[in-house]
């Protein structure tokens, strides 16, 4: 059978030796010895997953290829008592499922819990598909749990220390903020600009202002430096919106009376205005209310 290279690059050299990873490697791809064929049924997620979020439409279109070349790079297994857990390749394995297969090729591995865990987020970091919300967490998890350095987190995540830096300080913003970077209705770039506020108020109003406006992380980021001034120019050209059941009253009134009726309310008091257009009209107006 032969196996190409996994692809995981730096990310596990930075973790398992370079000579250990790279004897097993050779080992499969020349002979095929260390290639298990495993119960699907057996092997479970890795809990230190960092993705929360799988796309159906990606699982399908590497169940077709699978199904069309065969699975060109086995999944990397933990043995736990009579299970294994997936150490890489969890989306391989989904994609397996999907397709109804018994067996998945695989290759079990003995390393400690916490090189598991650190080896499932660098997999996922580098195949560049994690939410912005799931990239500082695993980022995160690495440097703060694990005590990787940034430098040493940029060299195998491939990504500068500032964009690394930036993209953790996404794990400060309001939980509503975080949702709508992962449900993909703003940006990452929106979420750093409304970092600057430092009010959740503010934050909420420029958040809604970005989705009801379609505003750029541009036009983002300029609203966010003037907000004071924005807000107030804005709040001044801003109708005051009306009570519902004042515009109802003022409807039944004003087809009562047969004329426009405007009713200007404020803490319960307030005043009634009706139009008139020549005396006679007036006159039949005071007939109205006055029932004659």
């Amino acid at each position: 059978m032969s196996v190409k290279k996994t692809g995981l690059g730096r990310g596990l050299g930075a973790l398992i030796p370079n000579d250990t990873f790279d004897s097993i490697e050779s080992k499969v791809t020349e002979t095929g010895e260390l290639i298990h064929d495993v119960d699907i049924n057996l092997i479970m997620p890795n809990k230190d997953q960092p993705r929360k979020h799988f796309d159906m439409e990606k699982i399908i279109s590497l169940s077709e290829s699978i199904e069309e070349h065969g699975l060109m790079q086995p999944i990397v297994l933990q043995k736990k008592g009579n299970v294994y857990e997936i150490i890489a390749g969890e989306r391989r394995w989904r994609a397996c499922k999907y397709l109804n297969l018994k067996k998945v090729p695989s290759i079990i591995k003995n390393v400690d819990e916490s090189t598991i865990a650190q080896l499932a987020l660098i997999e996922n970091l580098q195949r560049e598909d994690l939410n912005p919300i799931e990239e500082a967490m695993a980022y995160t998890r690495l440097i703060e749990e694990y005590s990787i350095t940034q430098e040493k987190m940029s060299k195998i995540a491939g990504k500068s220390r500032v964009y690394i830096t930036n993209t953790m300080r996404l794990l400060k913003l309001d939980d509503f903020i975080k949702e709508g970077i992962v449900g993909k209705t703003i940006s990452s770039g929106h979420g750093r600009a409304l970092l600057s506020l430092d009010h959740e108020k503010k934050r909420k109003n420029v958040f809604d202002l970005i989705l009801s406006d379609s505003l750029s992380v541009r036009q983002t980021e300029d609203i966010v430096k003037n907000y004071d001034s924005y807000f107030k120019t804005f709040s001044s050209k801003a109708k005051p919106i009306k009570n519902r059941e004042i515009s109802a009253i003022e409807d039944d009134l004003s087809v009562y009376v047969g004329t426009k009726v405007n009713i200007k309310e404020r803490d319960g008091k307030g005043k009634i205005s009706i139009d008139f257009y020549n005396y006679d009209d007036l006159n039949r107006i005071l007939d109205i209310i006055q029932n004659k």
